[in-house]
C-alpha cells in the first residue's frame, strides 16, 4: 500500500488521472458542503460545523471526514485526519493508503 497526504486547500487538477484522480476526489469531498450536489444532497460536510466553537468543530470535522471518505471513496483507507489552522481558516489534512 502507498501512503498519501492530502490537504483541503490543494488546488483542483482538472486533468488528474489514476491515483491523482482518487486523491482529487478526496479534495473534492473535503471542500463540498451538503446541498451543493444536485444528485446527492446529503453528500458533503455539514455546514452547521462552521459556526461551532473550535473545541466542538474540530472533532466534528474529523469524524465527518472519516465518514465521507469511507462512503464516497472506498478505494482508500483513511489512516489519520487532522485540522490545522491557516491564516485563511482551518485546513484539513488527511493521510490515506491506496492499494
Amino acid at each position: 500500500m502507498a501512503e498519501y497526504t492530502i490537504y483541503s486547500n490543494r488546488d483542483i487538477d482538472w486533468n488528474a488521472r489514476g491515483i491523482d484522480r482518487v486523491l482529487q476526489n478526496i479534495v473534492n469531498l473535503l471542500n463540498t458542503f451538503r446541498y451543493e450536489v444536485a444528485y446527492d444532497r446529503i453528500m458533503g460536510r455539514d455546514p452547521a460545523n462552521i459556526d461551532r466553537p473550535l473545541e466542538k468543530m474540530i472533532p466534528a470535522i474529523i469524524a465527518e471526514t472519516y465518514d465521507l471518505i469511507e462512503e464516497y471513496e472506498p478505494r482508500v483507507k483513511v489512516k489519520n485526519v487532522e485540522v490545522l489552522q491557516d491564516s485563511d481558516g482551518p485546513v484539513i489534512k488527511v493521510v490515506v493508503d491506496i492499494g
